[in-house]
């Protein structure tokens, strides 16, 4: 217990000593200071997104890359942690014949170069060395860079984020000014982007946060107009209030006593992905270590899609998976998602627990699947360009389902406009891919595995 506490305490003391006033925890921090190791964890929470906790580096020692956080010389740069994120693979999606597998594959072949995290190898993509830094700089001004809430290779969680390390400049300081976490990335007000950027950046900040008197305030674009990302900031921030956002635009400058820079977070990491989703648990009044067996769910969700992107056959497939259900004879009824029915997040957790596949064609709905329950199972239709070298759905979908544990089926479909509007689907291979997911959904394993590098790859 003493040597998995020892990274927060380490935070405290080093803040405290620099700009705190002197606790009476001070002696026993610096006992533990003094017998500190170079590697520790983050503390566990009793959640089941423990078993994937980073490894924390604190401490600059010989063989570390200089540009690691701890060993980074940056003007009042007083902290940095260098998180180094357990390997894992998942298991490439499920489909209903070899014709869809190879499109689809063809596809992420094609897509290799923007999607730069995983590595296809036989029937798993494996997520190797993947890194973090948290910087805690005193007594600096947030000065329009990262320019806030825009896409850009340089923007906070793109690639190129470290770019900015150095972009916040020193000021006298004063006792009044906020504690910040900078965490406008893009579109960060928008529900999608908040919750695959923001949510990810709080959850590997979540160890640090409760550290400091007064609480935190938050650099983010000003734009609040979307209810579920107005209902998230509390389920994920303890005692959060409006006034603890700070509103961030090119032409800012914002003082700051203390500042928290995260934007170098994995955008894929079971981590930090079912942490904000056990947050969001909890904050609804449920358990997360509590699931609902898949057995004794009975909806089957059908997320439609109106506006871009329609599925002009929608309607067709979705009464083909009505009667399927019915021959069926489980139990199970068919859904049809609407987001006014559940004004709150909680009302859509609620509905969570009793979801047994989501199925839909690739839009901005699948992003309720952080509210859902491992297990669920998720089959998405995934336009693709006739040549299947481009594809609207990316990796992501897939990817946020499996880090969750939530088995994934993709159906490809081809016949697409050049705004990826789908003509005609097949509601067959749909039909399918939903027999085979609900056939087996409770006796498959789960698509996350920790990987260890030196095992053999398969």
């Amino acid at each position: 217990m003493r040597m998995v506490s020892t990274v927060v305490f380490l935070v405290f003391f080093t803040i405290n000593k620099i700009w705190l006033k002197t606790s009476a925890e001070d002696l026993f921090a610096a006992d533990l200071l003094a017998e500190s190791v170079k590697i520790s964890y983050i503390t566990p929470r009793n959640l089941p997104s423990d078993a994937w906790r980073p490894l924390v580096l604190a401490t600059c020692f010989p063989g570390l890359h200089n540009e690691s956080a701890p060993c980074r010389r940056i003007p009042n740069l007083v902290y940095g942690e260098e998180l180094l994120y357990q390997d894992f693979r998942i298991r490439l999606p499920y489909f209903v014949n070899d014709e869809q597998k190879q499109i689809y594959l063809t596809v992420l072949h094609h897509y290799r170069d923007v999607w730069r995290r995983g590595r296809v190898i036989g029937d798993y993509a494996y997520f190797l060395n993947q890194r973090g830094q948290n910087l805690i700089y005193i007594n600096v001004a947030y000065a329009g860079k990262p320019v806030p809430g825009v896409w850009g290779d340089d923007a906070c969680m793109s690639y190129g984020a470290d770019k900015h390390v150095s972009a916040f400049p020193p000021w006298q300081g004063s006792s009044t000014a906020p504690a910040a976490i900078f965490l406008a990335s893009p579109d960060d007000y928008s529900f999608q982007h908040f919750s695959d950027r923001v949510a990810m950046m709080l959850a590997q900040t979540r160890h640090l946060t409760t550290r400091v008197g007064g609480g935190w305030k938050y650099i983010a674009t000003p734009n609040m107009q979307v209810p579920a990302v107005r209902q998230l900031w509390p389920m994920l921030v303890p005692n959060f209030t409006t006034s603890a956002l700070l509103p961030a635009s090119v032409y800012s400058r914002i003082e700051t006593r203390m500042l928290l820079y995260p934007c170098q977070s994995p955008l894929i990491h079971p981590y930090t992905h079912q942490l904000a989703s056990e947050l969001i648990q909890q904050a609804a009044g449920f358990d997360p270590q509590v699931v609902v067996p898949v057995q004794s769910r009975p909806v089957v969700l059908f997320l439609a899609r109106r506006g871009s992107r329609n599925w002009d056959n929608q309607e067709e497939c979705r009464r083909g998976i009505e009667e399927f259900l019915k021959e069926r004879n489980r139990g199970e009824e068919l859904l049809t998602f609407n987001a006014n029915a559940y004004p709150t997040i909680k009302d859509v957790v609620t509905l969570g627990r009793r979801v047994k596949l989501m199925v839909g064609v690739h839009g901005g709905a699948f992003y309720n699947l952080i509210f859902m329950q491992p297990a669920t199972g998720v089959v998405e239709v995934c336009p693709v360009a006739p040549n299947a070298k481009s594809s609207r759905c990316g990796a992501m979908f897939w990817e946020m389902a499996s880090v969750r544990n939530m088995p994934y089926w993709s159906v490809v479909a081809t016949n697409v406009s050049p705004q990826w509007q789908i003509y005609h689907v097949d509601c067959g291979v749909v039909i399918s891919a939903v027999r085979h997911a609900l056939e087996h959904l409770e006796i498959i394993s789960s698509p996350l595995e920790a990987f260890h590098q030196g095992s053999k790859f398969r």
